[in-house]
């Protein structure tokens, strides 16, 4: 009997490890293919039989993306185009500039069955009656040691990601009631080991922090103090049961969705990303704005270029459906010509000069959707920013004024 095609699920699962693997290989670093194989057939493919030919077959799918594929695995082509197609997406997906990064390696094995297995992504659950996250957190520092539930001290590696997820504060009369939330993205530094904590600063008890139990050094790839993600915020979904309502335990595996939902809400990005990849998306435009005050004359005219020619302004085209603001705030056809393609040609003019890279300059909402002749026109005719209101520009086009609706970053 045929088994049954592999679900997305099975898929994303094993792209995942492929990818870890294929990292691990470009860093010389070594690996066991044969336990990676029994993680993943003990759970997130379990009732295969095997993951080999599936590899090779992501190997091809990568060969005929131009990357580079895991030396073990020799592009395999005996994929269907369906299943291949939802690979390419899957990688395409992993891989994007704006994806949350994966952790160094595949999660260990386990032998029994459990409940929840360790996946790579971790929740450490602050009681803020015992521990001082936030505390901890205004004081900017970047590493800690966190404290380990027993029953995961074997399982969590170093290069594993997750989140500090801090309880309620009940409300009194001084101050208003704080809802639990996510205040920080993190990852492992090495493995747990028996161990106190040096610093007893944040500690209710500083008995607790000369307790020798399984302690791992975080490192703080974000600081959400300022703007925390609520748990009341978080979608009502199963896999967000335990963000929402956590177990009476230090640390709980979560699954790569809820880290890469709650990695997405926090705006952060790799900070290995390059300034091409960092403006293709709108976190990265708050990043390159951020570094270009500080920038050299010769990588502010680079971003500059990345910005005009990239996909910020595409974005703002396809949500105004490529129709001059002008042309419709005067009544006018508001499409300038079809392409050869059928689709409206516009052009998208940056009110205050991407060259300038000044903090919002390279936002949707420094961008208008304009025909040739106003964009022309905005540049070199009578054309006059009146007020520049947070949802809208007052212009004086022409001696008459006219309002103009700005674009969110987040439509």
């Amino acid at each position: 009997m045929k088994p049954p095609e592999w679900t997305t699920a099975e898929l994303s699962a094993a792209v995942e490890a492929y990818l870890q693997m294929l990292a691990l290989e470009e860093r010389g670093e070594t690996y066991n293919k044969a336990a990676i194989q029994r993680m993943l057939l003990s759970g997130p493919v379990a009732g295969r039989s095997t993951t080999e030919q599936r590899m090779q077959n992501i190997s091809h799918v990568l060969q005929l993306m131009g990357r580079s594929w895991v030396k073990g695995y020799k592009p395999l082509s005996n994929v269907g185009a369906r299943t291949a197609e939802t690979l390419q997406k899957i990688i395409e997906g992993l891989t994007a500039p704006d994806a949350a990064p994966l952790p160094w390696r595949p999660p260990v094995s386990v032998d029994t069955l459990r409940k929840l297995p360790p996946t790579g992504y971790w929740m450490f659950v602050c009681n803020r009656r015992k521990w001082d996250g936030e505390a901890w957190l205004r004081r900017r520092e970047e590493a800690l040691l966190y404290k380990v539930s027993e029953h995961n001290h074997t399982e969590m590696q170093a290069g594993d990601l997750g989140i500090l997820r801090i309880n309620a504060r009940p409300g009194t009369n001084a101050r208003a009631p704080q809802p639990a939330a996510i205040y920080a993205i993190v990852q492992v530094l090495d493995v747990p080991r028996l161990q106190a904590d040096r610093s007893e600063a944040f500690y209710a008890n500083p008995e607790d922090a000369k307790e020798a139990t399984w302690r791992a050094p975080l490192r703080l790839l974000a600081n959400l103090i300022e703007k925390p993600i609520s748990v009341e915020d978080l979608p009502a979904d199963e896999s967000f049961g335990h963000l929402i309502k956590p177990l009476m335990t230090s640390t709980i595996p979560i699954t790569r969705g809820v880290f890469s939902d709650v990695y997405a809400r926090a705006g952060v990005l790799r900070p290995t990303l390059t300034d091409k990849q960092k403006a293709s998306s709108t976190a990265g435009i708050r990043m390159l704005e951020l570094e270009a005050v500080k920038a050299d004359p010769k990588r502010k005219s680079r971003i500059s270029q990345y910005i005009e020619r990239g996909p910020i302004g595409n974005k703002v085209k396809d949500i105004r459906g490529s129709r001059c603001q002008i042309c419709e705030a005067l009544g006018r056809e508001p499409v300038a010509f079809l392409r050869k393609n059928g689709t409206p040609f516009a052009e998208a003019h940056h009110v205050q000069p991407v060259s300038l890279l000044m903090v919002g300059t390279l936002a949707a909402s420094n961008i208008m959707v304009l025909c040739p002749n106003h964009h022309r026109q905005a540049h070199f005719g009578d054309f006059e920013i009146v007020e520049n209101q947070s949802n809208q520009w007052v212009v004086r086009l022409d001696q008459e004024i006219i309002k103009l609706p700005k674009t969110s970053n987040g439509s």
